[in-house]
């Protein structure tokens, strides 16, 4: 079992940690939360035994490079100390487990000899493509609200992955550049553009919109774009456009899919009045209530943190976001990373955090051929609109990757 265990990739060891929580929610859709199966722990706990039974670890590194970490770990020490002030009792210790998560990640790809990020993408896009096919299959959040298998699946957990399958798929786009053959840089490209589209998720249409005209700028500043990558490109493209046209009118489904996409932007502009396909108000105001409820968080931490010297210098303390904003103890954040860090550890905690980031900066400077950096930025941005602290895993991993891999990855490729 052990002999096989270690035939198998570190960075497949490490995908499966990265996105366990896509796995809870898939197992909550069919099981139900009574299911409770630690999968991030085991995940996390199995990474760690991999990289010691392969014996391809490197702790000298945790001395080495101590200056690179250190205010990681205070700004860790500070969210630990922000406790004995929280008006969290319960939610808290879920929120500092799901925080030690996203240092494992790091310390994880910190630790390791070296990693692969041509593997790392390989299963990385070979997840990301699969979770987007279940979400597919199941179609949780169509218009209709009717969905094949919906005797077999309780859509409301993974409704939400329309916007975190947004983000991996551009994460995705950057990442898969470190492959070497042209013509499956553009296929992966499009697939995962084509998807995004589909998910209907409005940020990752525009952000993946930014990252197609960022690449195509380099692209030409740099003279890669050939006459010959410029033919490939359009046939692909040509296909894609074929494929879809096909699809579009042969599958109810398929309309539905980009029908919504359209939609989503329609109902932000609110102009949308007449929607041929849609006369449910319901519904309507479901879809802007995103909108408008994170508006309302924000608003809200801003006059809270305000309020005095103390709750802008240290904050409400860790968890304690919703309980100060409607009494009660549980998941719930403003959707802005910096808001968040502000509302619960203050601007000490800000400062630490931005501590880090400036600490590393060395590492910034082949920003473009960092592709993990790249894939970094992309992620923290989206963490400016969604995601709490505690799921950014992935963001610690590639930041993690780009700061102690970057120099042999640059060699490699």
């Amino acid at each position: 079992m052990i002999k096989f265990l270690k035939k198998i990739d570190i960075e497949f060891y490490l995908i499966l940690f990265l996105l366990s929580g896509m796995f809870k929610n898939l197992l909550f859709s069919i099981y139900g939360n009574n299911i409770k199966i630690p999968l991030t722990i085991i995940f996390g706990i199995l990474l760690i035994l991999i990289i010691y039974i392969k014996d391809i670890y490197n702790l000298k590194r945790l001395k080495e490079e101590y200056k690179s970490f250190i205010f990681l770990l205070l700004f860790f020490v500070w969210s630990l100390f922000s406790i004995s002030y929280s008006s969290s009792e319960n939610y808290v210790w879920y929120k500092l487990l799901g925080l030690g998560t996203n240092f494992l990640a790091f310390f994880g790809v910190l630790i390791m000899k070296e990693i692969s990020l041509k593997r790392f993408t390989k299963y990385f896009s070979y997840f990301t493509y699969f979770f987007s096919l279940i979400f597919f299959l199941i179609n949780p959040n169509s218009i209709s609200k009717n969905f094949i298998f919906q005797e077999y699946f309780n859509e409301v957990y993974i409704q939400g992955w329309y916007l975190v399958l947004g983000q991996l798929l551009i994460v995705n786009m950057l990442l898969i550049f470190s492959f070497s053959e042209n013509k499956k840089i553009i296929y992966n490209l499009l697939i995962s553009f084509n998807i995004i589209c589909l998910l209907g998720g409005r940020f990752p249409i525009v952000l993946a919109l930014i990252v197609f005209f960022i690449i195509s700028i380099y692209l030409i500043q740099k003279k890669y774009l050939t006459k010959k990558l410029l033919i490939q490109f359009f046939k692909s493209l040509t296909i894609f456009i074929l494929i879809n046209s096909v699809l579009n009118l042969s599958s109810k489904t398929y309309q539905s899919l980009l029908l919504r996409s359209v939609y989503r932007f329609e109902v932000l502009s609110s102009s949308f009045n007449d929607i041929n396909f849609l006369n449910d108000q319901e519904s309507l105001n479901q879809e802007n209530n995103s909108f408008n409820k994170r508006l309302e968080y924000l608003l809200f931490s801003k006059n809270k943190i305000f309020k005095n010297k103390s709750s802008l210098i240290l904050g409400y303390g860790l968890g304690s976001f919703s309980n100060e904003y409607d009494q009660t103890d549980r998941r719930l954040y403003p959707h802005n990373i910096i808001v968040e860090i502000v509302f619960e550890l203050g601007l000490i905690g800000l400062l630490l955090a931005l501590a880090f980031l400036i600490s590393n900066s060395s590492s910034y400077k082949g920003f473009f051929t960092n592709l993990a950096l790249l894939a970094a930025l992309s992620l923290l941005i989206n963490s400016m609109k969604s995601s709490s602290i505690v799921d950014l895993r992935l963001l610690f991993a590639l930041l993690a990757i780009s700061i102690f891999h970057f120099n042999k990855l640059t060699l490699q490729n």
